[in-house]
């Protein structure tokens, strides 16, 4: 078989640095990887294979894990999907970015991971299935190629199936972008979104028989199956076209899903881990596999890809490299992770979480909730009793945190609220959303 393109382009680029540099000439700058970021919503990380699982929800990802590194315990700066993804394109948490209600937006002033890959001669592609990810709320900016198709559908249908479409259209992208390869083609940054673990669940065939459909977390196990095969497809593409060598693929999601940890339902209504703990794993060409057990936050990923492609950073992101864990040069020192859950005078809480503890500050009624994650990983256990002198440190903590979030926020005047309609909250009541605003 004759080697692809793509391995002929790099070769070449080999052989001339080598000889180039042999004659004291400088050396060529290396090509920018591409990149493809996989997000699925509403994702347990404790309901996948390389996290532990002991049902089949993942095979595919299982086997992209033991060529990545893992991040264990990465935390979402929000339990809803518009602003934990606000988030993971401007590495900001909601009080600086803004997207904190079903009425928000991200004002054109604030700078994006898209944005940041654009202006370096990215060639940017978004391909989107959920409704908070539709033009109206902002999250489109810098993309080239915007693909939200989908998110009309699934605002008119009842029974919307994402992840066949998602990687059908994803996997017609990457064979676009190899059949036109050259060795001056722009790098590549793809987003590609898949819905189906969100309520409502549906049934699969060859897939839900596995877990069952007598309950909502079965169904729900299936969806992911269902998923995961899908996201194979598009990951079995990339190899095949021979993209993989220069490619950095992340796979994350957005938020969690409560079935009765607490006493509830759903998302968007609490800070425990089950809505916060995000799956996060990261592929790196001529980077070693791993596992890192400290806590990330999802406001690191923009920092992470602009610093693998060798892009400036927008000077307001509030997160930090991962690069360093990827090339296991030790620990991270990060700051504690913000999470934040100000949707109205209902849902409107405040999280400060670090590698040991979780704190939390419910504004509504002042009641505050301390857990040692080390012991308590499920935060069954209220320490905040009894811990008078800590409480007082952490909520100064994030108290500090909060006001810096927020005077970045007062830098973008162009911040609006959009205005619903009925037929907009209509759309959002269909996916699960609006029922107590």
């Amino acid at each position: 078989m004759a080697p692809h393109p793509h391995a002929l382009g790099l070769m070449a680029a080999l052989l001339t640095s080598i000889l180039l540099g042999g004659c004291g000439a400088p050396k060529a700058p290396a090509k920018r990887p591409n990149i493809l970021l996989i997000t699925v919503d509403t994702l347990r990380a404790d309901h996948l294979e390389p996290y532990g699982y002991d049902r089949p929800t993942s095979p595919e990802l299982a086997k992209f894990a033991q060529q990545a590194m893992v991040f264990e315990d990465a935390q979402s700066s929000a339990p809803w999907t518009l602003p934990a993804f606000a988030s993971l394109m401007t590495g900001l948490p909601a009080a600086a970015h803004g997207c904190k209600t079903f009425y928000s937006s991200l004002a054109p002033s604030y700078r994006t991971l898209a944005e940041d890959l654009l202006a370096a001669g990215y060639d940017t592609s978004a391909i989107v299935s959920h409704v908070f990810l539709g033009r109206p709320y902002g999250l489109h900016q810098g993309f080239v190629h915007f693909d939200d198709e989908l998110v009309l559908e699934m605002t008119r249908s009842d029974e919307v199936i994402s992840s066949p479409t998602v990687s059908d259209k994803g996997l017609a992208f990457l064979k676009a972008k190899s059949a036109a390869y050259t060795n001056d083609s722009e790098p590549w940054f793809l987003w590609l979104h898949y819905f189906d673990p969100h309520a409502e669940y549906q049934v699969h065939e060859e897939y839900t028989q596995a877990f069952g459909a007598e309950n909502a977390l079965d169904l729900y196990d299936g969806e992911i199956a269902f998923t995961d095969s899908h996201i194979g497809r598009v990951l079995g593409g990339l190899s095949d076209m021979d993209f993989d060598d220069n490619t950095v693929v992340v796979f994350t999601g957005d938020h969690g899903e409560e079935f009765g940890d607490h006493g509830g339902r759903d998302h968007g209504h609490t800070l425990y881990q089950e809505l916060l703990h995000q799956p996060l794993i990261m592929r790196v060409p001529g980077l070693e596999p791993g596992r890192y057990g400290e806590m990330v936050r999802s406001i690191d990923v923009p920092a992470t890809l602009l610093d693998l492609a060798g892009v400036k950073r927008a000077a307001e992101s509030m997160g930090q490299s991962l690069r360093p864990a990827l090339e296991r040069l030790g620990g991270l020192d990060l700051p504690p992770a913000l999470a934040e859950l100000d949707r109205n005078e209902y849902r409107n809480q405040l999280g400060l979480i670090t590698t040991d503890t979780k704190f939390i500050l419910d504004r509504r009624t002042d009641k505050t909730f301390l857990f040692a994650r080390s012991d308590d990983r499920g935060e069954q256990l209220n320490m905040a009793n009894g811990s008078g002198s800590r409480v007082e440190s952490l909520l100064e903590e994030l108290q500090t945190l909060h006001a810096a979030a927020r005077s970045i926020a007062a830098n973008h005047p162009d911040r609006v609220d959009q205005e619903l309609g009925a037929a907009e909250l209509q759309d959002l009541d269909k996916t699960g959303y609006a029922g107590d605003e």
